[in-house]
């Protein structure tokens, strides 16, 4: 069974009904519309992956030469612990090195363009951010010796948590903010979704939270509901053709 493809399928459907029927906020751009150029991108990338990821994983994982040094630890528990954190460090440092290089932000800039975000939005990457996203991460799974079952059981956690504070879902202020604690939240999120600068400067984490208050980038947000979502001065809706050659 693919528990990845199970965990984004049934996110898209828990967490889109629930942002259907408690929105947080009132999109005029229709449901299916905001979904349709989103997923196409997803679809996209997803395709892309599996011809050029799912090929130098399982090359990676032949290899006999080199084990990994966590394979040297004796306890299993702690080999699974650190293959998720050193996992989950790394989506950090990539998406803060989007937002503060210039040529990640102009690749990055796809995902932010989005004035609606929604559970779609977790999938709105342009192809180049992906594949090169993965690029770095495959070393790290050779080096670290980080085994399919690890990645496998990470990946399951990512993907429904990127679906989850990606939504338009109204949860519970007092939860909200209980649970960004320790992992992202949707009102965590909007705050770096927001167009002020500030905002796009903070809340890096793609899970965990622990990284952003480590790293003095967590912030709050004190009135989620006036957050204005995309980027200053991008107005225009894109088309799917737009967006692919949007960075150039």
């Amino acid at each position: 069974m693919n528990w990845k493809l199970l965990a984004i399928l049934s996110s898209l459907v828990l967490f889109g009904s629930l942002e259907n029927l408690f929105p947080f906020f009132q999109f005029k751009q229709p449901f299916l519309r905001r979904m349709t150029i989103n997923l196409a991108l997803g679809l996209l990338n997803a395709g892309l992956t599996s011809l050029t990821v799912v090929v130098l994983l399982s090359w990676i994982w032949q290899q006999t030469a080199w084990q990994g040094y966590l394979l040297a630890l004796p306890w299993p528990w702690l080999r699974f612990s650190l293959s998720f954190l050193l996992l989950d460090v790394y989506m950090y440092a990539w998406h803060r090195l989007m937002h503060t290089s210039a040529w990640g932000w102009r690749l990055h800039q796809v995902h932010h363009s989005d004035r609606a975000m929604n559970t779609s939005t977790a999938y709105r990457f342009h192809a180049l951010e992906v594949l090169s996203s993965n690029l770095p991460k495959l070393f790290l799974i050779w080096l670290f010796g980080i085994t399919p079952t690890h990645l496998l059981i990470y990946e399951v956690i990512f993907a429904a948590e990127l679906i989850f504070h990606h939504s338009n879902w109204a949860l519970p202020l007092p939860l909200d903010r209980a649970l960004s604690y320790v992992i992202v939240t949707p009102n965590y999120h909007r705050a770096h979704h927001a167009r002020l600068l500030s905002g796009m400067r903070s809340n890096y984490a793609s899970l965990l939270t622990i990284w952003d208050i480590l790293f003095c980038s967590v912030q709050y947000p004190a009135l989620p509901e006036a957050i204005k979502l995309g980027i200053p001065g991008v107005n225009q809706e894109f088309t799917f053709l737009r967006l692919l050659v949007l960075p150039f």
